[in-house]
């Protein structure tokens, strides 16, 4: 702590001190070409113009992104390391997980939100029934019977799918996959009933007509896709199922630093390409200060840790 507390004295004390004065690093903690990847270095590109500066990114995958996460915690906190993060790592996993590397809340510094990107209710294009309350009823008629596709055990879509069973009132079968693109795959393939997913592998599939998409688990529609009711019009109160994606650094980031990146980071989603992007890959652009997305990041956890309460959801 000394060493960070003398750090952030130094550069704060110092104005002609250039900053940044070397390449940057973004950390990702997901496989190159995916939605959070893609994303991931279209503000990195962005980020660099902003800052006079190289952002380069470098994937850190494994254990649902939290390898990066906890290479971000044992950063020095000079604002050159930064991680590229989703509400999974800061907000679901560490109150499921008691044995994670890092402390979501006391070892990372937010510096700005960037989106959100909502969880669909997608069924099988041919399975007989055209929004909400018909696969209700048809889920009661058949009850244990119909499955519904999850990315896995604990993870924000098997948290979407528990808690649309206990709302509905219905009985489904829980079938956890590794990843989204098996889960949504087999869905559309009729191996599933239903699935639970982010927008970005069920858009190509609902467009070809193999997925049909009922409804986002969010409290408003989702711009990109306004015909798409919401949980709530279908009398399904209480879903605000969403993955945050944000910038975040080391805790102990001098002020001066952080509010140069939340600058740039805001100046960056200024961009309309970059927007464009972001909802190409179902997420929603936004941007915030610092303040308002720990703000957030704290209204995620009070949420999730709620629903936790109600399902029972456990990490096995």
């Amino acid at each position: 702590m000394r060493r960070r507390a003398l750090l952030a004295t130094t550069l704060l004390a110092t104005p002609a001190l250039a900053w940044p004065d070397r390449p940057l690093r973004l950390l990702v903690g997901y496989p190159p070409g995916g939605g959070t990847d893609i994303m991931a270095r279209a503000v990195a590109a962005r980020l660099g113009r902003e800052l006079g500066q190289s952002v380069v990114v470098e994937n850190r995958t494994g254990a649902s992104g939290t390898i990066a996460a906890a290479e971000l915690a044992r950063a020095t906190p000079d604002g050159h390391v930064l991680l590229f993060v989703t509400g999974s790592e800061m907000a679901l996993r560490p109150l499921l997980d008691r044995q994670l590397p890092y402390d979501a809340e006391r070892d990372f510094q937010p510096i700005a939100l960037l989106g959100r990107t909502p969880v669909a209710l997608a069924v099988h294009g041919a399975l007989p029934v055209a929004n909400v309350p018909a696969l209700v009823a048809l889920a009661k008629a058949r009850p244990g019977e119909l499955g519904y596709a999850s990315t896995g055990i604990a993870g924000l879509m098997h948290m979407a799918g528990e808690l649309f069973l206990r709302r509905a009132g219905v009985e489904l079968l829980h079938v956890p996959y590794r990843g989204a693109a098996p889960a949504v795959n087999d869905t559309a393939a009729g191996q599933v009933a239903m699935t639970f997913s982010g927008l970005p592998p069920v858009l190509p599939l609902a467009a070809s007509g193999r997925l049909r998409i009922l409804a986002v688990c969010t409290p408003r529609r989702f711009p990109a896709i306004p015909e798409v009711p919401t949980l709530a019009e279908a009398g399904l109160e209480g879903f605000d199922m969403a993955n945050s994606v944000g910038l975040v650094g080391p805790r102990g980031l001098p002020a001066a630093v952080l509010e140069r990146l939340a600058s740039a980071a805001n100046a960056s989603l200024a961009d309309p390409a970059l927007g464009a992007l972001f909802r190409r890959n179902g997420a929603e652009p936004l941007g915030s200060s610092p303040s308002g997305y720990a703000e957030a990041m704290a209204q995620e956890r009070a949420y999730f840790a709620a629903v936790i309460r109600e399902t029972g959801i456990r990490l096995e």
